[in-house]
């Protein structure tokens, strides 16, 4: 009777009153049917549960468990058997429990069975499943236990604290990646993340319920923005790059994506705006547009710009019909600067340049540097278009002739100005260009250091200057040339001793063509080096028949120093002909001195130690120094023609041929003096004492097989009386 009142308290603990109550004896016999057997209808009830129950009594021994409380913890019918002490009972259970706390729980439910208190707990087994443990003290003494299966429930749980946790990570990710705002629909903002605190510079308090106004940069125009609250207001995603203003003033870049958040009716209620900082993408962008646009050493704008920037300025030149000069600079000397001073020195020259440009230049004017020494100035005229391009061309005349302060010296240089007129000269970038570029061609060929406007003429001539270029480069390709050999003289006996080589054009309409009309441009269009491969080989072939004591001297053009590629050529070319080389003469001009001075005073010194003889060409007319004179190993020098022409006359001149031959035998080396024409001349610079002479008077450049030295005649010169030059016109010997 005491077990039935126990688990009749039980069931009252763990069941609905309505299923624990035993009903009354008298309704058991009701109907005439037996009494139920009631201890089975409890057992019975109580393995129905869908809960592990345990019934124990006031000695805390097990009364009744059911199966599924036997089977969560897979114990044996022997470890459940009834009267079982909670103690053995629970050291069962706990040997499958799983974590370090098992003993103090087990040590927790005993002190609270023992102090009749209840107890709740949860532990998971080790095959996976989590069990939540229920004590209940009864009135009567004992208590009543219930195990609940929780495994799906904790594992929902488990997945709902991952997916809270992953939603933190995502969230405190989102936070340090973009910039997350929300707005009403009037712009106050009602949401601002850390992120756009820290790009902003404000405090949270100060953003929320301010306007976004407040972030205006003032890059964007007002119909910028109008096409982005169009798309807001249809309820459209806008998305684009927002440049805003900080703070602290400063600018920063956001690329944005805003999303209208829409109300019951479908109308915007809210905007999200999510922004990703692209500050430093912009910066690095402004960066590289900036040097495509401007000149790395000057800051000025870079011909890249000149072109777009002046094709802008025609545009609205024409729209307002006004007139745009383009003025376009060649600085003259500046390769001397370059040569002899060092390119640091020529940097600087740019520099201080471009500063004086921009002290003259009007506000709004486009000065730009197209490379080299090359400039150039774009400005609107202000009404009278050749007065003021003439006045400004004057002014830029006056402040490049004042020196330059380079490294502690002072650096004079001149420039060369052409220019041309819009709409006058033309209506495009590069037809302006090109007409200013003729225009300051014309000033090169005039002399340098002033200033000329474009003119029709030059256009012709530039177009015939083409024709003479394509020619050339097809003349020499066919070997349309030939040499023509002029005489150096001893000046005591009147002997030939050199035969200088001149090449003459044989031009398919114009006839023979002397070299000032197709060397230059020959040089400055690459033709040169081919050229004069030719004329070295075919100057070796043609002396390699001469009397041994007749060098032929060959012009070497400063195009043509290229250290060991020279040097390799001449000795092709000694051996493929025959000539000794101590038969060969090279003639260089001071420029050589000025390029490359290591590099070609080692080419030297290999030409001379073959027996290569080597002579300074138009002594005196040129950049190079003394010391640059003295430290190159030249044989001869050779005194320009332009002190030999008054000779007599000029005092001035008489001084500086002394000055040349008191020099050159101070260093071993000889004279040749050229342009002699007169008979005065020449007894002149006999009486001097110079070595070598070279003229008119003595004989002019012929082919080789009419040269009377060289070709049929004899091998040398009568002595006194007069003989006939080669061009058969009677000269005095």
């Amino acid at each position: 009777m005491k077990t039935r009142n126990t688990i009749h308290t039980a069931m009252s603990e763990v069941l609905p009153a309505a299923e624990s109550e035993p009903a009354p004896r008298s309704a058991i016999r009701r109907h005439g049917r037996p009494a139920m057997d009631w201890e089975r209808l409890v057992h019975a009830a109580i393995e129905s549960s869908s809960h592990g129950l345990c019934v124990f009594d006031e000695r805390s021994r097990l009364v009744i468990g059911n199966e599924l409380h036997r089977h969560m913890y897979g114990l044996t019918p022997a470890q459940v058997a009834a009267g079982t002490p909670v103690q053995e009972l629970l050291a069962s259970r706990y040997a499958r429990v799983v974590g370090t706390s098992a003993n103090a729980q087990m040590a927790e439910y005993l002190a609270a069975i023992q102090h009749t208190a209840g107890f709740s707990t949860s532990y998971g087994l080790e095959d996976g499943t989590f069990i939540e443990l229920d004590m209940h003290p009864m009135e009567g003494g004992g208590f009543v236990e219930r195990h609940r299966d929780i495994t799906q429930l904790r594992l929902a749980e488990l997945r709902a604290e991952a997916a809270r946790q992953e939603l933190i990570e995502k969230q405190y990710a989102i936070d340090q990646a973009v910039i997350v705002a929300v707005t009403d629909v009037r712009g106050t903002i009602t949401y601002a993340n850390d992120r756009f605190c820290e790009i902003s510079g404000y405090d949270r308090d100060e953003l929320i319920g301010n306007n976004h106004r407040i972030l205006k940069s003032g890059v964007h125009s007002r119909e910028f923005f109008r096409q982005m609250y169009r798309q807001l207001a249809r309820g459209g995603v806008w998305r684009g790059e927002l440049c805003n203003k900080a703070k602290g003033g400063n600018l920063y870049w956001v690329d944005t994506v805003i999303t209208p958040q829409l109300g019951p009716e479908g109308k915007p209620v809210a905007y999200m705006a999510i922004r990703v900082d692209i500050t430093a993408r912009k910066n690095a962008e402004a960066l590289v547009y900036y040097a495509a646009r401007h000149d790395a050493l000057t800051g000025l704008s870079n011909r890249a710009a000149l072109l777009e920037d002046l094709s802008s300025r025609l545009a609205q030149a024409s729209a307002c019909e006004r007139q745009l000069i383009v003025y376009l600079l060649d600085l003259d000397g500046f390769k001397w600067v370059n040569d002899t001073l060092g390119h640091a020195a020529g940097d600087a020259l740019l520099k201080q340049l471009s500063r004086r440009l921009e002290s003259v230049a009007a506000d709004g004017d486009l000065i730009a540097r197209l490379g080299g020494d090359e400039f150039a100035i774009v400005q609107f005229s202000s009404g009278e278009g050749r007065e003021q391009a003439e006045r400004l061309a004057i002014t830029l005349l006056e402040i490049v002739a004042m020196p330059f302060s380079i490294a502690g010296q002072d650096v004079s240089v001149g420039v060369s100005i052409g220019l041309a007129l819009a709409p006058l000269h033309g209506s495009t970038a590069f037809e302006l260009l090109y007409k200013a570029d003729l225009a300051l061609y014309r000033v090169k060929a005039e002399g340098r250091n002033g200033y000329r406007f474009f003119e029709e003429e030059m256009h012709k001539s530039a177009q015939s200057r083409n024709r003479l270029i394509n020619e050339l480069r097809e003349s020499v390709a066919r070997g349309d040339f030939e040499l023509h050999y002029q005489p150096i003289f001893d000046a005591k006996t009147l002997q030939p001793r050199v035969m200088e080589a001149l090449v003459r054009w044989r031009h398919p309409s114009e006839g023979l063509l002397q070299p000032g009309r197709f060397i230059g441009i020959a040089e400055e269009t690459g033709l040169m080096e081919p050229l004069g491969r030719w004329i070295l080989r075919q100057a070796c072939a043609d002396a390699a028949s001469w009397p041994k004591g007749i060098k032929v001297a060959v012009n070497i053009s400063p195009a043509q120093f290229r250290g060991p590629e020279l040097f390799d050529a001449v000795l092709r070319t000694l051996l493929e002909t025959g000539l000794s080389p101590d038969q060969l003469e090279f003639e260089v001009t001071e420029s050589i001195l000025l390029q490359e001075k290591e590099e070609n005073l080692l080419l030297f010194r290999q030409l001379k130690n073959i027996g290569i003889s080597i002579a300074l060409d138009d002594f005196g007319v040129g950049y190079a120094s003394l010391g640059s004179v003295v430290s190159f190993p030249f044989d001869k020098v050779k005194i320009d023609r332009s002190f030999t022409k008054d000779l007599v006359t000029n005092p001035a001149n008489r001084t500086v041929v002394a000055s040349i031959m008191t020099l050159a035998a101070g260093l071993g080396v000889q004279v040749i003096a050229e342009g002699v024409e007169t008979e005065e001349q020449l007894d002149y610079l006999r009486s001097q004492g110079l070595d070598l002479v070279q003229g008119y008077l003595l004989g002019r450049p012929a082919p080789a097989g009419l040269n009377e030295w060289v070709g049929a005649g004899p091998a040398g010169a009568p002595q006194g009386g007069h003989h006939l030059a080669c061009d058969g016109r009677a000269q005095a010997s």
